[in-house]
């Protein structure tokens, strides 16, 4: 029993040694995200916004919308695309097997009539049925196609889209009315290199415990896939993200077989594959951010989305890139998927062997401090850096409120949150029977595999 009883215990700390080691990384990411941001601040940018909005030189972006269906808010977030100040902003709605009653609320809304618009199919998706543009003087096209998911919608409205450079914004964000004037700029300054553009900044917080723990995942969420990944020249969308994306890049990449997450892996794996110089530039400016969570439901269904998105990315790795897809997704992997499980059997089995007298207090406090105590240090961290970097921008009152809410975040919140993207991982990597788009069949009703 005595060998049984060390071989346990020195399980334990092994998993918790593993945690730390975790820690540390996130530790060094969110100081390298840092230090980017404040290179930035103080490189300055101009605004170039007036003269791009009347150029002609500049290319014409297409904004593609999949709504899942008639609702009101399906219909604002499309009015709030048609709304952007651009010169020429194309936007194209793509109806995933519609209803006639919704059809028919489309086409009263947007006084869509039929089109001799010809839409090529570059990608393979289901058979359109119908290609609308609106009686009043607006760019809108809308598509009504045979059922194919998500993911054949956004391929859907790549065909369909006449512009050279593409859009994605997501309708659970918000966003300024000259976000795309502000993307469209990076994409001008190196034209040739850059293949892609992502901006935004993080969920702004509010009262309530659920909003701050919210605004703190969507920080270090910002800090590390925006912020570290640019410099390291692995940008990755994060909730709430705009993103532009050279149509051409899609073409070449075989299009979505996954979310906009997804798609970033291939351009990043792909152009490293190819040898040639390439950018997806990353600019940390409020154009765009997710909204904060006010209750645990929308938490949990945060949670749930964002995990949609790295599975799919991380399932689909070997195919859409083989090794070099891999790099682009270790970090993330490793914090969202491996940690949660490792956190998760650390304290069941530190906690059983507690009780059974196979591991001592000091073993287990060092499980406790692995977990949540790292877990609180990065959250505070993420904060300080975040005013280190940015130190006019943060509400005072609310960055200390974020501060401190990093103690019960780790304390109650974290463990919640591992159940739910281990649920996530484990129902959406284990389920194989995949409609055409590629979206898991049973997945949340809630996620929405064409945001950002």
């Amino acid at each position: 029993m005595g060998a049984v009883a060390l071989a346990f215990s020195i399980l334990v700390q092994l998993l918790a040694l593993a945690l730390f080691a975790m820690g540390i990384v996130i530790f060094l990411n969110l100081v390298n995200g840092c230090f980017l941001l404040r290179r930035m601040a103080l490189a300055g940018r101009q605004d170039y916004s007036q003269v791009i909005l009347k150029s002609p030189m500049v290319p014409a972006v297409s904004t593609i919308a999949t709504p899942p269906d008639a609702s009101s808010a399906s219909l604002q977030f499309t009015r709030r695309l048609l709304d952007l100040t651009f010169g020429r902003n194309e936007v194209v709605v793509v109806l995933d097997g519609p209803s006639p009653a919704d059809l028919e609320i489309w086409t009263r809304e947007l006084r869509l009539c039929l089109s001799t618009r010809s839409v090529e199919q570059n990608l393979p998706t289901g058979r359109l049925r119908g290609v609308y543009e609106s009686r009043d003087p607006v760019r809108v096209v809308v598509i009504d196609k045979e059922a194919g998911g998500p993911i054949d919608a956004l391929n859907a409205g790549v065909n369909a889209s006449t512009s050279p450079v593409i859009g994605f914004l997501d309708p659970e964000s918000d966003f300024v009315p000259d976000v795309l004037l502000r993307l469209i700029q990076p994409m001008l300054e190196n034209v040739d290199e850059t293949i892609a553009v992502s901006g935004g900044v993080s969920a702004p917080t509010a009262e309530g415990m659920e909003a701050q723990f919210g605004a703190l995942e969507s920080l270090r969420a910002w800090l590390t896939r925006g912020a570290a990944g640019a410099g390291q020249s692995l940008t990755m969308p994060f909730p709430g993200s705009a993103v532009l994306v050279k149509r051409k890049s899609i073409l070449d990449a075989g299009g979505f077989t996954g979310g906009v997450m997804e798609l970033f892996v291939r351009l990043h794996a792909l152009s490293l594959i190819a040898g040639k110089p390439y950018r997806i530039a990353f600019l940390p400016e409020p154009l765009s951010h997710s909204r904060t969570p006010r209750t645990s439901e929308e938490l949990r269904l945060g949670a749930l989305k964002d995990q949609l998105e790295i599975v799919r990315a991380f399932r689909n790795r070997v195919a859409i890139a083989g090794p070099f897809g891999w790099q682009a997704l270790r970090g993330l992997y490793y914090v969202r998927v491996v940690r949660p499980f490792l956190e998760v059997a650390a304290l069941v089995l530190a906690a059983v062997g507690l009780a059974l007298r196979w591991v001592d207090i000091y073993t287990f406090l060092l499980v406790l401090l692995s977990t949540a105590g790292v877990g609180i240090v990065i959250s505070m961290l993420a904060v300080v850096l975040r005013e280190l970097a940015e130190p006019n921008s943060p509400d005072e009152r609310h960055m200390a409120a974020m501060f401190f809410a990093a103690i019960p975040e780790n304390l109650v919140y974290r463990q919640k949150r591992n159940w739910w993207l281990i649920q996530g991982f484990l129902k959406l990597a284990g389920d194989k029977k995949t409609n055409r788009g590629g979206e898991p069949q049973g997945s949340p009703p809630a996620v929405s595999a064409s945001s950002a």
